[in-house]
């Protein structure tokens, strides 16, 4: 008995199968070029059924005879229309007028050449029983009425292509303006290390030269770890308030070996706002104004206070000091409370603000004042 060898299915050069090459081009297609080819589809299924209906109630012959030519047409056409997107689609860079005048010779084309194939077809090379000879005038009806199709064919996948192109152009200007958006605020959060460093590191010199070596290591070893914690925050990211917290508190480690017995920090925190969302270190030059204004200034213990209160949908922060020193700059402008509002401003656009100005009671206050987002 021998064994019956069957024909492998056709495969391309890749190795896959013809039915695998298909999915595969169906897979890999745009938006966009799926929805060509829909249009196209529907549009020949629609004069595929405006045509038979026609011939019904102006023809003898049957359906049956009709039809096929009808469908060849109607693969014809398509073949037509795909080369009129590749056409177009390679005229695009033109202007919008010349682009328009291309569509519209385009659609001409499209009926001469399908009111000559059909009548070569149906008249020519398997003529219809009982046709006449082609005259001119039926030629023309031929092209006025395949022109009325082709050129709202064209007129559709124009309009279409067009409403496609501004959506891209859209979606570009909105993608280059996130990215100036994560630019600005990564530019404004890196801003504040060069400051903080600048003067943490005098402080250290300072403890040395007073030989406090203890505490300048002490002052040192805090600042490597608050350096390293903050160097792996993403700048553009949001994280819970428990987080800023925990931060602000490790560069008050920091500072406490400069101020020893003159500073005392309240944290005033309810649980239910631990999670609130808010921008990495934003609380961090309220802070360094508080001791340096503040603390910095004063030889009697200043009390900085970090509080958090809850407003409907709104969450509003303040960093205050009881300090008896100098205060930032009226209306709170100085290069920290600046950099604070640029951050804000980037983040939230006009969502979010800061107050900052004198205590009538003295000392400083900066408020903040942001939308409540709570993290899951």
């Amino acid at each position: 008995m021998t064994d019956t060898i069957m024909p492998e299915p056709e495969r391309s050069p890749r190795g896959e199968s013809l039915i695998q090459v298909i999915r595969r081009r169906r897979r890999d297609m745009t938006p966009r070029q799926r929805s060509t080819l829909i249009l196209i589809g529907a549009f020949w299924l629609f004069t595929f059924a405006v045509l038979s209906i026609r011939a019904t109630l102006t023809h003898s012959l049957a359906f049956n005879i009709l039809g096929p030519r009808r469908l060849i047409v109607a693969a014809f056409g398509t073949l037509l229309c795909l080369l009129m997107v590749a056409l177009l689609a390679r005229l695009r860079s033109h202007s919008f007028s010349r682009w328009i005048l291309w569509g519209v010779a385009g659609g001409l084309a499209m009926a001469v050449a399908l009111t000559a194939f059909s009548m070569t077809m149906n008249r020519v090379l398997a003529p219809l029983p009982g046709a006449a000879p082609v005259t001119l005038a039926e030629s023309a009806q031929w092209v006025l009425i395949w022109l009325g199709y082709c050129l709202a064919w064209t007129g559709t996948h124009l309009a279409l292509t067009y409403h496609w192109d501004v959506q891209d152009q859209q979606a570009r200007a909105s993608a280059m303006t996130a990215l100036a958006q994560e630019a600005q605020i990564a530019a404004l959060r890196y801003q504040i290390n060069p400051h903080f460093l600048f003067n943490t590191l005098n402080s250290i010199s300072s403890l040395v030269l007073e030989r406090r070596n203890a505490e300048a290591e002490t002052m040192l070893l805090n600042l490597s770890a608050f350096v390293r914690t903050t160097f792996t925050k993403d700048p553009r990211s949001m994280i819970p308030l428990r987080e800023e917290i925990a931060l602000q508190q490790l560069y008050l480690e920091i500072e406490e070996a400069r101020f020893s017995e003159r500073l005392k920090v309240l944290i005033d925190v309810p649980d239910d706002l631990a999670g609130a969302e808010v921008p990495t270190l934003i609380l961090q030059p309220l802070v360094e104004n508080a001791l340096r204004h503040g603390v910095g200034q004063s030889e009697a213990m200043t009390i900085v206070r970090i509080s958090a209160v809850r407003d409907g949908d709104r969450l509003y922060l303040a960093v205050e000091d009881d300090g008896a020193g100098d205060t930032p700059a009226p209306g709170g402008s100085g290069l920290g409370l600046s950099n604070v509002r640029d951050r804000l401003r980037a983040h939230f656009a006009g969502g979010a603000s800061l107050a900052a100005d004198a205590r009538p009671e003295g000392g400083f206050r900066a408020a903040l004042d942001l939308p409540l987002e709570i993290a899951a």
